[in-house]
């Protein structure tokens, strides 16, 4: 009898090796899929304004379509110019921009503010709404969804929409004077003709 010959692990050894193996195939596919995080889509000035649905903080839900009339769900507002605020509670660049948002929402009718908070929890995204007085409509994009359907990758990123649905403008970081805002929602509203570069 030839006792020169190797034998391999029993069939029950090796059974449970292969059975260790799929199972930490199987674990990286299902990390691979529950991490998966859709890629940033890039916009430019003259592209049209993807769609989207966003939660408001009080209940309600704000629709946003350029083919169709947008709108906040029970109130006006239809076919009108939006200025979109991406802000973050813990960022002290949107912390320092807020006070002019709030400014723009009472002196600017004939638009539409909403401001969408990434980048934080909903705690401490509630907390900037109260801490500036904000009381133009906002939600919580903590998926961040809407911002990467926005190419939004950093706060504060304020972003102009005109009349026809089409991007108008995009203000990316700390506005550090009224003029900055006020004078890109004059020109979505129609009252300006001159073309504001965009700083994105």
């Amino acid at each position: 009898m030839d006792t020169s010959i190797e034998r391999g692990a029993p069939i029950s050894e090796s059974f449970q090796i292969n059975k260790i193996v799929i199972l930490v195939a199987v674990a990286l596919v299902l990390r691979g899929i529950l991490n998966y995080t859709p890629p940033i889509t890039l916009l430019k000035v003259g592209d049209k304004a993807p769609n989207f649905s966003l939660k408001l903080v009080d209940g309600k839900t704000f629709n946003f379509s350029p083919n169709h009339a947008h709108h906040h769900e029970g109130s006006g507002g239809d076919g009108k110019p939006m200025v979109m605020f991406f802000y973050a509670n813990w960022c002290p660049c949107s912390n320092a921009s807020a006070q002019f948002l709030k400014q723009a929402s009472e002196e600017f009718s004939g638009v539409n503010l909403i401001g969408i908070g990434i980048q934080d929890n909903e705690t401490d995204l509630s907390k900037f709404l109260d801490k500036h007085k904000l009381k133009f409509p906002a939600g919580f994009d903590l998926k961040q969804e809407v911002a990467r359907g926005y190419g939004v990758a950093t706060t504060p990123t304020t972003i102009f929409i005109n009349k026809e649905g089409k991007i108008d403008s995009i203000f990316v970081g700390k506005l550090k004077k009224y003029e900055e805002i006020s004078e890109r929602i004059e020109k979505i509203r129609g009252q300006r003709t001159e073309n504001l570069s965009s700083d994105f």
